[in-house]
Order: C-alpha cells, then sequence, then structure tokens
C-alpha cells in the first residue's frame, strides 16, 4: 500500500519570517571573511562597524555579581524586577535627575533594553520614528510586532524639523526616538524633546524615548531625560549595556506612570523571557547604588570616547566633498559622502558604493542604507572598541581613496 503524507509547511508566522538579521552583523561576518585575504597580505582590517565597547565590565559590578549568587539570589526571579532593582532605579532617577514622583511600579526590569524596546513596540500597531533609524528597530522589532512604521528625517545637520515630526504623528500610536542618537550622535536639546512631547500629547501618541547612552555624552552638554515628563504617554527605556561595559549582561529597564503599560510589559517580561536573572540585577543595582566607583568607571571611559572622537573627527575635517557633523553623544560618526558618489550610481550599487570602497583598503564601516531609506550617501564609523592609534590608521586609508 503506497504511504502518502502531508508536506511540512515552508511558511511560517509572519512575526518572525519578516524578521532580518541585522545588517551590522552581515557586515561583521562580511569582514570576518576579508580579513584572512588582508592578514596574509601582511595588514589587519580597521573595524569600525559594530557598537560593542572594549573596556571591561567595571570590577565592583562583577564582585556584586558573585555577591548575588552567594547570597542564593539564583532561583526564578520576579516578573519585571526585583525589589531591590526597582528601588535602586527609583533612587537613582532622583538622584540623577530631580524626578522624585517614580515609585518601583513605574519600573520594568528586561533582558537589555533591547526586550524593553520590543515589548514596547508591541503594545502598538502604528508608529513613527527620526530618520536614520537604529537598524534592530526597523529589522526586527517592527516586523516582529507588525507594525506600519513611518520614518522622519532629521535635517542635513541632524536638527529636528518639528511641522514633519506633526505630520508624520497625525493617526499614529507612538513615536521613537534614541537620545543620544545612533547613527548620528546627535544629542537632542530639551527644547526639542519638549516640543516633540508636546505635539505627540496634543494627538494622543505615545512618545518611546530610547535612552541607550544617556551617560555617553560631550562638550559639557546635558543628557535630559524624558522620564522628567510627569505624563502617562511617555515610556522611556534605559541599558546597563553602553554605561557600565555590560553589553552581554542583558539588563535593561523601562519607566513609564502610566500602569497599565506597566502592567502589560510585566507580563510580556515574563511570557518571553521569565525574568531577568535575579543575580544579574543585584549587579545591576550595585552599579547604581555604589556611585563613587561608577562614577570613576564611566568618566574614565566617557574621556577615553571623546578622545577617540577628537582623533576621528579631527582626521577626517577637510575631506574633500565629505560633510562631517561633529557627534555630541554615543560613539559614532555618520559622515555624508554624497558629493563623491558617482553620480550614475543608483539602487544598491550607490548604497553600497563608500562602504565598498572603504572595505577595499580594509576600513569596515556600516552603509547608510542600514538604518533606513533616507541619508543612503552617508556610512556610519563607530569608536566604541577602536583605540586611539588603530583609529589613526583608519583615517590614513579612509584618505588614500577621498583624500
Amino acid at each position: 500500500m503506497e504511504r502518502t503524507s502531508t508536506p511540512l509547511r515552508t511558511r511560517f508566522s509572519p512575526a518572525l519570517e519578516n524578521i532580518r538579521m541585522s545588517p551590522i552583523v552581515s557586515i561583521s561576518e562580511e569582514a570576518r571573511e576579508r580579513a584572512a585575504a588582508f592578514e596574509a597580505a601582511g595588514r589587519t582590517l580597521v573595524r569600525f562597524q559594530r557598537g560593542e565597547i572594549d573596556f571591561p565590565t567595571p570590577a565592583h559590578i562583577v564582585d556584586a555579581l558573585r555577591e548575588g549568587v552567594a547570597k542564593g539570589l539564583t532561583r526564578y526571579p520576579r516578573s519585571g524586577g526585583e525589589g531591590f532593582f526597582r528601588d535602586a532605579v527609583v533612587a537613582r532617577m532622583k538622584r540623577d535627575y530631580g524626578i522624585d514622583d517614580l515609585d518601583a511600579e513605574c519600573v520594568v526590569a528586561t533582558c537589555g533594553g533591547q526586550e524593553a524596546l520590543e515589548l514596547v513596540f508591541k503594545l502598538f500597531e502604528r508608529g513613527a520614528g527620526f530618520a536614520p533609524t537604529w537598524s534592530c528597530a526597523l529589522e526586527n522589532f517592527v516586523p516582529h510586532a507588525g507594525i506600519d512604521f513611518e520614518t522622519v528625517p532629521l535635517e542635513p545637520d541632524f536638527s529636528v524639523n518639528l511641522d514633519r515630526v506633526e505630520a508624520a504623528v497625525r493617526g499614529r500610536d507612538f513615536f521613537y526616538l534614541n537620545n543620544p542618537h545612533n547613527p548620528t550622535g546627535k544629542v537632542f536639546t530639551r527644547e526639542e524633546l519638549d516640543a516633540i512631547v508636546e505635539v505627540c500629547t496634543r494627538h494622543g501618541v505615545f512618545v518611546v524615548s530610547d535612552e541607550a547612552y544617556e551617560q555617553i555624552v560631550y562638550d559639557g552638554l546635558e543628557h535630559h531625560t524624558l522620564a522628567r515628563v510627569p505624563q502617562e504617554n511617555v515610556i522611556s527605556v534605559f541599558t546597563f549595556s553602553k554605561t557600565f561595559a555590560m553589553t552581554g549582561w542583558r539588563l535593561g529597564y523601562a519607566i513609564t506612570r502610566n500602569r497599565h503599560v506597566a502592567r502589560l510589559l510585566r507580563l510580556g517580561n515574563y511570557t518571553q523571557t521569565a525574568g531577568v536573572p535575579a543575580f544579574i540585577q543585584y549587579a545591576g543595582a550595585a552599579a547604581l547604588e555604589r556611585i563613587e566607583a561608577s562614577r570613576a568607571a564611566v568618566d574614565a571611559m566617557r574621556a577615553e570616547f571623546a578622545r577617540r572622537r577628537d582623533a576621528l573627527c579631527d582626521g577626517l575635517e577637510g575631506l574633500p566633498g565629505v560633510r562631517i557633523e561633529r557627534p555630541h553623544g554615543a560613539f559614532y560618526l555618520f559622515p555624508d559622502f554624497g558629493e563623491r558618489v558617482p553620480k550614475d550610481l543608483a539602487g544598491p550599487e550607490r548604497e553600497r558604493w563608500v562602504y565598498e570602497q572603504l572595505m577595499e583598503v580594509g576600513v569596515v564601516t556600516v552603509y547608510g542604507a542600514c538604518f533606513g531609506r533616507h541619508f543612503t550617501d552617508h556610512v556610519r564609523i563607530s569608536f566604541s572598541a577602536t583605540p586611539v592609534e588603530v583609529i589613526e590608521e583608519g583615517v590614513a586609508r579612509i584618505r588614500e581613496v577621498f583624500g
């Protein structure tokens, strides 16, 4: 008797089918393949593509992790965060930002800021946000949540056009912004932020503020957190990854005065990851509470990032036909090579042209199209894990091509 069987399905939930791996990961894989040829020629790649940090996690945070394990904080964690962690966040927000109307129910601990943002995006159906846009938001959060998402381009100098913001938020559920901004290094002013909140509030729209780089700000500027805004349509997301060199620890948190939203985020956190391990939360609380040790570590990292930024910007200053806006936050430079791209190029060939020219001399960047359909003649250059001497070598190679 001949047996027949029904073929297995080959299409699955669009929530997963439509996700793309971050193009930055793909670029890193491509760089790994090209590295062998450079090494055979006695050269190395200058890797400017990742937002990884080359500093170790401060010792007092590592010690606190051991303390947490020794205390037996190895059981199932509480969804949304242990009380000691959320209390530490509340105390930190009061100390650092003067916010005194938060309580623990406003805080939701997550597996990195990335999980917090993913859960927040899942709350909505229609959103908007500034372009260029962090690639994970475009490639992961938007398709996973099935969101109709519109991008609002910043001006060429990365300033805000409020008329465009207002036009975009009509009929939307939320507006996403990243401050300090990846990939431009822009630090939004208090006036810009307040105006964005006013527009969104007037249209009944939530504001989702991604503040991953909050303490990496230069030139005496101040980071203005939207967690200070006493309104229920604001959700701020923070992470320990960048500030404390804890990228692999996967610890972050969301703050909102909207109790219903906070409850939904806690339920999502339980459903998705069952919470952050309590001993990691204990280490995170120590990072916030052991003020002097943390301040010394963060100040040292920020000072080194500033040195790297200056070496990169000063080295590329005056490059013919290349526009540079010196970043005031985060650790990225986003120069515009539009005047140097051949005019007859279009589509993917144009989008990758600068990237390919630089890859030929062993400089790995991220092409602008990875951050959306605007700013495609730009490239992102990260100085998060490149010492000054490596930056100087990278600048010399860039000048070989575009000098």
